[in-house]
Parts: C-alpha cells; structure tokens; sequence
C-alpha cells in the first residue's frame, strides 16, 4: 500500500525530542507527520531513564547544552502543572570530600544564574539525605523527577489533538528527493515531504547516511543498568545524591534516585552494547557490533577509556562490585536489597578521532535537519529542543 499524501514535515521517531518537535511545528497549524518503527511512542531511551528533571548545573555556561537545559526544564514544569503530570521537584544533594569541587560547581550555578544551590556539610547536609555516607555536598534545589512515559504519551495525545498524524510500525529503509519533495519509503509504505527531521536516537546516523549526508560522527550504544532497592528501604532516600560527576565523561556514574512513584533506583553504569538496541548482554547485532568495533573513532575511544570501560563491564558481571558502588553513596544497602530492573540503551555520538561528544549536535541536509546527538539532559531539555528546532525551520 503507497500513501499519496505530502506532508509539510515528517519526523523520524517518536521519541520526546521527536514528538516535541511534532507538538511545535503543529501548534503552528502545519501538516505534521511522525513515523515510528515502534508501535507505541518513547519506548527506547525517551522511556527507559532514571526519570530525573535536570537542573543544568553540570553543563557550561553558554554552551546550546546548558541554555538548551535550563530553559526545557523552566518549560518542562510549566507543562507538566497544566497536564497535571505527577512530578516532585525537591532537589537533589552532589556529593564529593573534595570542598574545593564543590564550591567550584556552586561557582557555575552562580553563572547559570541558578539561586538557592548551597553547600551543605555534616548536620546539614544530613537533615536533607540521613544516610548519605559522604558528609560534604551541594544541594541543587531545581533538580526533580518525572515519568518521561508519562509525557511522552502526553506530547503525542496533545500532538494528536491538533491534527498530527502518527504512523507506527514504519522503519524506514530508503530517503529519496524528487521534485523539491522528500520520499521516505518504510518497510510498508511511502510518505512524501517538503521537510524531513530526523530524530531517530540510535539510529540518527543511518537515518543521515540515508538522505545523503556523511556524519563526522557514529552513533555508539552504551548500555546503562540499573538497580531498584527494595521498597521496604524506601525511607532510607527522600530525593536524590549524586556523586561529583568526571568531567572528562559525559556520563553522571551511578547516582540514587526517588522516582515520581516513590521507588529507590541506582545506576546507571555505561557498557558497549552489543546491539543498536542491546539492553541484555545476549543481545548481539553482529552487523550492529561490526560496524562498531571496525570504527576508527571508536578503537581510539577504546585506547583511551580502556581502564574505564574493562571496570563498567566488571561492574556490570557483578551484583557485588555494584552494589558497593551504591554503599559509597548511602547507608543501609546489601545485595539482598537490590534487584535489577530493565535497562536503557543511550546514544552516544563519537567522532572519528575517539571523542565522546557532549553537547547536542544537529546538522542541516538538503531540506532535512538531522538530531545527531541528543545526550542527557535531552528529555529534560525536550520542549526547548522542540522549539529551537521549529523556530530554525520555520525561520
């Protein structure tokens, strides 16, 4: 069956940047389309995260990351007040012995004009989390946490709403250009288009390589694990600790989280997946797993992180190497009260020369705005990413 219709805009993934971007251009009364290979909205990275609100301290001044951040998360908790969308937002405690990280980081929530981040030490810092095992700390305040499930299925309803057509089960194999027209064909149908956004998450680069562009980039999949703790030790956590992030890695290491509905999550780790979509270690994509490991930037990436990639995979084999990652952060944790619980699976842009890029990444094609990397704090930054975007194309 061949679709005859021609649609202002098509996106490639019904993922949170995907589907927030879909919600702008059509609250702008276009004819918007998104295709998804799925049969429901956000079930990869957009649904599988630790569900924290970002509070952009991480992130530097001036960069698209930390304006992209900041102002999704001030959208982001005007949404989700008049969705009604259950969310707390009580802070989170960055915990570290070294005072003088601490204060630096406090330093650039003063830049990122963020108010109430403080250091907090010993009594006071233990009044907020009681079973933190380290004793000095900063307390963010605009950190929260959300199911992003829940507002992924709210941008599509609303997208909906106002006319957006969203078709699933549509993984699409080929991108042509014909008469100032995009034609994306998918396993079953065709679509026509004047204007193509990819937002395809793990597969954003094929998607490019596609429309005839040459990414100086491939998109690499790490497998973060996570841990839930048992819901008899629910007290021993009110919101959030995390430890002082590597600013080498764009990876935050494994932090403890209250989710939205009350459980204790810890993770995640990052691990080479060996599958586009790899949440289990039985899952291999040998064509998936050749194109990784035969990639220039990815065997630089390997010399470099070599040390700390063989340690998350050991991690990873074992409960007990994890489970003291978490005993360095709060009291009160065995390996009796840890479960393990589905994992996610995050793209992750590397360059040819090994770099881990950290910033998002968009590169404009013939008529096609390509989203080649949308890191954390991307579901947090959604609705700005989704703005930004229209505004570009429509501009």
């Amino acid at each position: 069956m061949s679709k005859k219709n021609t649609y202002d805009f098509a996106i490639i993934g019904a993922g949170i940047v995907g589907l927030s971007t879909a919600l702008h251009l059509q609250r702008q009364n276009k004819n918007v389309l998104v295709l998804e290979k799925e049969n429901k909205p956000g079930l990869h990275q957009s649904g599988r995260n630790s569900g924290v609100i970002h509070s952009g301290i991480y992130y530097r001044p001036n960069s698209s990351k930390s304006e992209l951040s900041i102002r999704g998360r001030n959208l982001l908790i005007e949404y989700l007040n008049e969705k009604g969308i259950n969310y707390r937002q009580e802070g989170k405690v960055v915990v570290d012995n070294d005072l003088e990280k601490l204060e630096n980081l406090q330093s650039r929530s003063k830049e990122l004009e963020m108010h109430g981040v403080d250091i907090v030490q010993d009594d006071d810092l233990l009044s907020i989390e009681p079973n933190s095992v380290i004793k000095k700390g900063l307390f963010v305040p605009q950190a929260g946490v959300v199911d992003y499930g829940e507002v992924v299925r709210t941008y599509a309803g609303e997208f909906i709403e106002l006319g957006g057509e969203i078709q699933y089960i549509e993984e699409i194999i080929e991108i042509e250009n014909a008469h100032n027209a995009k034609k994306i064909k998918s396993k079953n149908n065709s679509f026509s288009c004047e204007f193509l956004i990819n937002c395809a998450g793990l597969f954003s680069d094929e998607i490019a390589r596609m429309d005839g562009m040459s990414p100086n980039v491939r998109i690499i999949p790490f497998r973060g694990e996570y841990y839930k703790i048992r819901n008899t030790k629910n007290s021993i956590l009110n919101n959030m600790i995390y430890p002082l992030a590597d600013p080498d890695l764009p990876f935050l290491g494994i932090h403890l989280t209250k989710t939205a509905n009350g459980d204790i999550e810890a993770g995640p780790n990052a691990v080479l997946a060996f599958s586009k979509e790899g949440y289990k270690w039985t899952d291999i994509n040998f064509v998936d797993l050749t194109k990784v490991l035969t990639y220039p930037g990815m065997i630089k990436l390997g010399k470099k992180y070599l040390k700390t990639g063989l340690s998350e995979m050991y991690r990873s084999l074992n409960k007990k190497v994890f489970v003291k990652e978490i005993q360095k952060l709060i009291n009160g944790v065995s390996s009796e009260d840890i479960i393990q619980i589905p994992s996610g699976v995050r793209a992750q842009a590397v360059d040819e020369e090994g770099n881990l890029l950290d910033d998002f990444l968009f590169e404009e094609g013939s008529s096609s705005l390509h989203v080649l990397n949308s890191p954390s704090p991307a579901a947090t930054a959604s609705l700005a990413i989704g703005e930004s975007i229209a505004s570009k194309i429509l501009n």
